[in-house]
């Protein structure tokens, strides 16, 4: 495997969106609760991911840190952060992706996607004030070369120097391990919709630059 590229990390504006969305669903299309969701088919899950990222990543980006990673100038990693009582998707984002899920999954799909979301949400109402991670993603082509630990790790710099909580949702064991690296543990793990899900925690981390 050649050398990577120096890794160039920066905040994402709202008007890069559109493609930090096309690659969320093109890195997240593949996982087994999309799979459980919207199919077998992965031009079909990719298109109801976009119906669902492209309301919710805009309003994170304008209420939240969104990281994207560049090597040479293109867009090969994405990672937000919601800050404490913006975790979850504005009533008005739902309402805005609900055609196109509809559109893709149809009634079945639906039911999957809120039984998948609630349960998510309950898990989320547990946890006390807290820094929400995700989504975070690599373009498929870059996964396995270290951009998501390196997003991973300014996202708790973020935490740390919030002096926040941390916590996400996965369902994907590696990520579990990956994880574990950067302080979380798992305080909870359940199925949803035929998939594990793990729920992890970071405990807030005093900011050690202060006077």
């Amino acid at each position: 495997m050649s050398p990577l590229p120096p890794i160039s990390i920066r905040p994402l504006a709202v008007a890069d969106m559109l493609a930090a969305s096309a690659l969320l669903e093109l890195g997240m299309r593949d996982n087994p609760t999309h799979i459980q969701a919207f199919g077998n088919d992965p031009e079909t899950r990719r298109r109801a991911l976009g119906a669902m990222f492209a309301p919710f990543m805009r309003r994170q980006a304008a209420s939240g840190p969104v990281l994207g990673a560049f090597i040479e100038g293109e867009l090969v990693g994405v990672a937000g952060l919601s800050l404490p009582g913006r975790c979850q998707p504005a009533l008005m984002d739902k309402l805005r992706a609900l055609p196109a899920l509809f559109a893709t999954g149809g009634p079945r799909g639906l039911w999957r996607v809120y039984r998948w979301t609630r349960a998510w949400q309950k898990q989320d109402a547990k946890m006390p004030r807290h820094g929400h991670l995700g989504p975070l993603a690599v373009a498929p082509a870059w996964q396995g070369r270290g951009i998501g630990s390196a997003l991973l790790g300014r996202l708790c710099a973020e935490l740390s120097e919030r002096e926040l909580p941390g916590y996400l949702e996965t369902d994907l064991a590696a990520n579990v391990r990956l994880y574990q690296r950067f302080g979380f543990t798992t305080v909870a793990e359940q199925t949803v919709i035929g998939a594990r899900q793990w729920f992890m925690r970071r405990e807030a981390v005093a900011n050690m630059d202060e006077g």
